[in-house]
This record gives structure tokens, sequence and C-alpha cells, in this order.
């Protein structure tokens, strides 16, 4: 269900309370991306895209100190079970990558080779399994596969087996997929090589993973047990002009409008839970591009020749005397030239942006999905509403993919489920009660930043910039006994640590 207008809800207080920052002084430098948690040095695992791995110590999570840094070339992702961390780390010169296991002191345990491009890894909630998603991105010297590498630790670190769920099988399903909602625009690439995965999260019983395919807009199951992937499902196409979508940043201000545009989800961060006996997930749809040295499929909707009854749709919502394709309408907005032209007539019948500027939550039924809710324009409408001032800064991305929601993190805080959620151009984090699957509730946004500070020159007044991963500590694990969200700021090279606080009844918006 989309979330209609009535129904926005802002908390009277907010649910995040700021603790503590760990500045790195590096802008733009990918300085903090990703974080795990160590619970028995109550330290951080920071991803520092600029030196490696950082550890941050918070036994005062008011005052986060950097104790240490291990040096490795650009890791892309941390995880930690016990006293075992591993790290993703792609190979520099464009061969598999390769996965990093250390001991709480930093010295190396192991390293276990894996796909191309390692993006994420993640352990099975027992510890016996890690499992990394090998994104295979398009780059200057090939295209390799896609695939998810599942690293059996059973004998330990040193005796890892690794086994492969690879696509191989869907490369004859590519007319299939796209009929059901799939994007899969590069000309002549198959299906296993176009499946880029991207993150990963581990149903309770640590048997099946659901993995993010962000470009190809679609989630796989994968069976852990045989390493196979079972189901490819395409996410399908958000209607704006149901939800509405600010397409204009000519017009200097955030204002959603029922654009008959479409969108495609195209998931990032994928988190999942358990309740009623019934597995769910919720999806960041950021929206990505395919793009390389051969192949960029996008295009402004002003550079479109539309088919009349598209441009007769789009030239009502502008109104009266405003060209649909000028910059404070539709002109701006970046669109898929291969979504929007399916015939290749040079002619489109549609519109078809990237991302759906929200979340949505699925029902995992057996290896079938379903769609429960979705957050509609409720992103952008509540920066716009808390954060005026930021919203007017972050204009400028919306005919992008706006505010585009990224890090998702899922926790239980006095007996009720709460998902977080980071929009990385924005700033900030939104937190939803979704205890209830099908009808979450929104509590609030926080926003650490003042956009009227240039981070070039004084970033430290500039605050949190990029929020990238989150990462939720339940009380029983924190180092002061509340429950607590970690937020890694990739622009801002911050690491920000917040208390969560216990729940109050939302309140409409005014």
């Amino acid at each position: 269900m989309l979330v209609p207008l009535a129904m926005l809800m802002l908390a009277a207080d907010p649910p995040l309370r700021h603790l503590g920052t760990h500045a790195t002084g590096l802008h733009d430098r990918s300085a903090s991306e990703i974080a795990a948690y160590h619970a028995p040095t109550r330290s951080l695992w920071v991803v520092n895209g600029a030196a490696g791995l950082d550890v941050i110590d918070i036994r005062d999570p008011a005052r986060p100190v950097r104790v240490a840094t291990h040096a490795m070339p650009a890791p892309t992702s941390v995880a930690v079970s016990g006293d075992v961390i591993a790290v993703a780390v792609p190979d520099e010169d464009g061969g598999p990558g390769h996965v990093r296991f250390l001991r709480p002191d930093g010295t190396t345990i192991a390293a276990v080779e894996v796909g191309h491009g390692p993006d994420m890894c993640t352990f099975t909630p027992d510890g016996s399994r890690l499992v990394v998603a090998n994104e295979g991105e398009m780059t200057a010297t090939g295209d390799p596969d896609g695939s998810i590498s599942i690293i059996d630790l059973r004998g330990g670190p040193m005796k890892a087996l690794v086994r492969t769920a690879r696509f191989d099988a869907f490369d004859g399903r590519q007319a299939e997929l796209e009929a059901s909602g799939a994007h899969l625009p590069v000309p002549g690439a198959p299906v296993r090589r176009q499946l880029e995965p991207e993150y990963v999260s581990i149903t309770q019983d640590g048997r099946t993973a659901i993995v993010g395919i962000q470009e190809a807009n679609a989630v796989a199951v994968i069976d852990l047990d045989t390493a196979t992937a079972r189901r490819v499902h395409p996410l399908g196409l958000k209607d704006f002009a149901r939800s509405g979508l600010d397409a204009s940043a000519a017009d200097k201000a955030t204002k959603p409008r029922p654009w008959p545009v479409l969108g495609l989800r195209q998931p990032d961060t994928v988190v999942s839970w358990t309740h009623g006996g019934t597995t769910w997930f919720a999806v960041t749809e950021e929206g990505e591009w395919r793009e390389g040295p051969s192949f960029d499929e996008r295009s402004k909707v002003a550079d479109l020749a539309l088919a009349p009854e598209l441009a007769a749709r789009c030239a009502a919502v502008a109104g009266t005397g405003t060209d649909t394709k000028d910059a404070t309408a539709l002109g701006g907005l970046t669109v898929s030239r291969p979504a929007s032209d399916r015939d290749g007539d040079g002619v489109a019948e549609r519109l078809v942006a990237f991302g759906g500027r929200g979340i949505s939550i699925w029902e995992l039924r057996g290896e079938d999905i379903a769609l429960v809710w979705d957050s509609g324009d409720q992103v952008e409408r509540t920066v716009a509403l808390d954060a005026p001032m930021v919203a007017k800064a972050s204009d400028a991305r919306s005919t992008a993919r706006g505010p585009e929601p990224e890090g998702l993190a899922i926790g239980e805080v006095a007996g009720r489920t709460l998902l977080f959620c980071g929009l990385e151009r924005s700033g900030g984090i939104m937190t939803w009660d979704v205890t209830d699957p099908r009808a979450p509730e929104l509590l609030g946004s926080v926003h650490r930043r003042d956009p009227a500070a240039d981070p070039k020159k004084d970033l430290a007044a500039a605050g949190d910039l990029g929020p990238e991963g989150l990462l939720f500590i339940p009380a029983s694990a924190s180092p002061n006994g509340r429950p607590m969200l970690v937020a890694c700021n990739e622009v801002s090279g911050t690491t920000t640590t917040w208390e969560v606080m216990v729940p109050t009844r939302a309140a409409p918006q005014p």
C-alpha cells in the first residue's frame, strides 16, 4: 500500500538523541562507510576508504576515540562474529577479491578468495557462514559475472570452504525477467553479468539469503545450504502519479507532484526480520544507472521525444503556460532511455526514473515475495517539513534520485520493532515503527547537518554528510546499557553514535 498524504506522521519527540561523533577530518574520501561492533572490547570497526579499517573505542559513546587503524587497500565491508572480524577487499587490478579474517588485535588469521568486486559481507546468525555479495561491476577492462560467495567457517577461518552461487541459469530468461519488471538494459550482455549483487540479509534460521540486485531492480533468494540462486524477483515499477515526485531543482523547493513517471525501485540495503512466524524484509529504493566505457543509459526528459498521450499527461500536471520540458517541470529529470523508449524508435512511451525515493516492505512466502507497504513520497515530504534548510540545500538532487535512501538497520526497543533509514544525499536518519509490518508508523527524523556551512572550508561545522551504513546495537550489548544506532557518514568522514529513545506515540502532521 502507498502512504496517503493524510497519513504522514511525525513524532512529538525525536526518536534519536545525539551522543557523540568521531571525525576523521577527511572530506569526500569515504572515510566512514560501514561499521561492525565488537561487544567484548566495546569497539566499532569502521571501513575507512582512505586508510583501511579504523577501530573506534565507544566505551563512552559520547566520546568515541580511534584507537587503531589497520591499513589495507580500499575495503568495502566489515562484519563481526564472536572474536572474528571479516573484511571484504576487492582486487585493485580487477581480479577476484578476497575476504580477510582478523583477530581483535588486527592480526590476520586467514584470507579467502571470493568473486569479483566483493561489496558486502555478513555472518549467519550462528556465525557458521559468511555470505559475500560479489557485485562484479562493469569496469574499463571488462564486465565480470555477479555472484554470491558462501564461506563455511565451521572448521574456523584457516579451514574455510568456499562455494559460489551463480546466476548462469537465468541467462535464457531475460525476456521473462524483463516482463516481470527487471531492468536489464545493456545490449548483448548476458543476464548473469547484469545481475550485480549489492547487499545481503540472512533470515533468522540462517539458511536463506535475500540479496539486493540494485541496477537490475530485483532481489534474489539464495539457498545457503546448496549454494544456489533459487529465484530472482523483479521489484517492478513505482507509480509516481499515485505517490508524488519532486522532479525539479530549478524551483528551489521540495514539491512532490503526481507526475506520470515510473520509478525503478532498485534496492540498495536489505534488512530482514521475523514477525508472527513470517519473514519480512525492507529495502531502500535508492536507484542506480548503468554506465561504462561503451554504454550509458541516462537521458534528460528534455532530450527525449514524448509520445502524444504521454506528453498530454505531463502537460496536465505542469499546468497552463508551463512547458513540460522546462527545468521547473520535468525537463531536468534523469530517466533511463532504454526503459522509457522500449521499442527503440526514438519516442518515449513512458518515463522511467531511477529509484523509488523511499523504502518498501515485502513478505517472503517460501521462495516468493509480496509487496505489503511502500512509503510513497513520505521521505521527500518529511525532509521538507522537518528540515527545510536541508531540503533546500539538497534540492539539486531532485532531478536525479532525490534524497537517496541508502542504509537501513532494524532493532527491538521496548518490545517494538524499529526501522532506521539514512538518506545519503539530503542527510539525516528517519525512523519507523514496523511492529506491524503492514502498517508502519513514522516516528520522525533527525538531521545533524548545517547546510549553510561549506564542508570544504569548515568540515566540522557542516556536520554529518552522506550517511552510508547504519548499525543498531541492542541495549544488551551496548556500552551504556541503552539501545544505540551508529551512523557512518562517508562524505563528512564522521562516525556518529545515537541513543534510540523509547518510542512515543506519533502525532498527526499539523
